[in-house]
């Protein structure tokens, strides 16, 4: 499933809006970053934890996310050959937001 197609899916979720970040359109929940489309690597980046993201990168399914020259360790790129599973990782994604906000 494409990005757009997982987008218009999970604004259906209570709490999901469309929002900007870096100039770029992007997905929150509650007002907090969980995925987006970076065209400058073609890739997805979403937000999930810091184990995940190793997990992903060990895979080979996620690249990670040092476009400042500092690794963000809850940011992880998955290319656009995993665009298929766009929706399940962006589903993640929310899943980890509504985790650290019960906290």
């Amino acid at each position: 499933m494409s990005y757009e197609q997982a987008v218009s899916t999970l604004l259906q979720e209570e709490g999901v809006e469309e929002s900007t970040m870096m100039k770029t359109p992007c997905l929150r929940y509650r007002g907090d970053f969980m995925a987006m489309m970076f065209e400058k690597e073609d890739a997805l980046i979403i937000k999930v934890s810091p184990e995940r993201v190793n997990e992903l990168v060990a895979e080979g399914n996620g690249m990670e996310f040092n476009f400042t020259k500092k690794r963000f360790k809850e940011w992880v790129l998955i290319p656009l050959e995993f665009q298929d599973e766009y929706e399940r990782y962006i589903t993640e994604a929310l899943t980890y937001a509504k985790s650290k906000k019960k906290k």
